[in-house]
């Protein structure tokens, strides 16, 4: 369930063929990966990017700091870019 704390969005590219690497060690993050972070949901895309994970943080700084510390070093990952992002409105409730 969401706290009402700033979500981001987060776009990664991968190197192609570090993709089977990149998304073991994606997949092994936990909820909470830092203090102050939640992950609700990692999804593949398509186009300039080939992941995304929508998470929330408490301050920019953690919301950094995760991204910097447990994104960044994982096999595979070419670049990252993230949005802060506000809700327009909310269709469902998670």
């Amino acid at each position: 369930m969401r706290t009402g704390l700033p979500m981001y969005l987060l776009l990664v590219k991968i190197n192609p063929g570090q993709t089977d690497d990149f998304l073991r060690d994606l997949r092994k993050l936990p909820e909470k990966p830092i203090n102050g972070v939640t992950l609700y949901h990692t999804y593949n895309v398509f186009g300039a990017w080939d992941c995304c994970i929508w998470f929330e943080a408490d301050t920019h700084d953690n919301a950094m700091n995760f991204v910097q510390t447990k994104i960044r070093p994982i096999i595979g990952v070419v670049e990252t870019y993230t949005m802060p992002t506000t809700i327009i409105k909310e269709y469902k409730s998670w």
